[in-house]
């Protein structure tokens, strides 16, 4: 098993050793990045080619090692050695360093070159925080429209190399993203949290008014740690009206709780 050893001082490239590395080789070499800090919390990806029209990727691991892609060595000759990093909307690149591949018993044709997926776990680094804006119901088409423009300006960094693979799936996962923004705005105007709402029981029945309730609405209430404990020794039903929920406690609790209400509106 060979192992390359780079180093990274701010964008240039070393190999600090030279391996002798066999065409056909699969799942057994690996490279071994030192970075200094300008590369700090940068998502690194390796980027291998003995050709421009075959780039391949190589997401790297929390230790900066990876696997060199097989459809990188499938053949005897020049290979190329690169990273780049992604943070936010920064992108850095290396220079290139190159390894020559020996001639193995089994190579070209014996391998396959399918370009591999890891960098996409780079790239969609990129949108996760879009999709945690919209679990979170907070996600707007304004803001999404600016992120997708962070991530096409990134994406135009990267035209050095001839990847109309990589552009052709990015382009799908944003018409997934522009999907799920679809989605979020749809479940935005169906439902509304009520926060830190006072429950006070009167006869075991609390009113609580709000406009965003309606009477076809289906109302979760969520108590804070203090009045879980108090409220989970009673049945609390919900009934929801034109304006205002009504709870109603199994027993009569005296104490005043706080709640949030998540209110579903068909």
């Amino acid at each position: 098993m060979a192992q390359i050893k780079l180093l990274l001082e701010k964008q240039l490239l070393t190999i600090q050793n030279m391996e002798i590395i066999a065409s056909g080789d699969s799942n057994f070499d690996s490279c071994k990045f030192t970075f200094d800090e300008t590369w700090d919390g940068f998502v690194k990806t390796g980027v291998f080619y003995q050709d421009k029209s075959n780039v391949q990727y190589a997401v790297l691991g929390n230790d900066d090692t990876c696997m060199i892609p097989a459809a990188a060595m499938a053949r005897a000759g020049r290979m190329y050695i690169g990273v780049f990093g992604i943070k936010d909307t920064a992108v850095v690149t290396s220079t290139l360093g190159t390894i020559d591949i020996k001639e193995g018993a089994i190579s070209g044709g014996n391998i396959s070159t399918e370009p591999t997926d890891d960098v996409f776990l780079a790239i969609i680094a990129q949108y996760q925080r879009i999709v945690e804006m919209i679990s979170q119901y907070e996600a707007t088409t304004a803001q999404f429209n600016i992120q997708i423009a962070e991530q096409n300006a990134i994406l135009e960094t990267l035209n050095a190399f001839e990847v109309m693979e990589l552009m052709q799936k990015l382009e799908l996962i944003e018409d997934r993203m522009i999907n799920y923004t679809n989605v979020a705005k749809e479940i935005m105007s169906r439902e509304v949290v009520i926060r830190d709402v006072p429950i006070k029981f009167v006869n075991k029945v609390c009113k609580v008014e709000n406009d965003a309730i309606t009477a076809d609405s289906l109302c979760d209430v969520y108590f804070d740690e203090y009045s879980f404990e108090i409220a989970s020794k009673a049945l609390i039903m919900p009934v929801s009206y034109d304006g205002y929920i009504e709870l109603t406690s199994s027993i009569d609790i005296q104490e005043e709780l706080t709640a949030n209400i998540l209110v579903r509106r068909n």
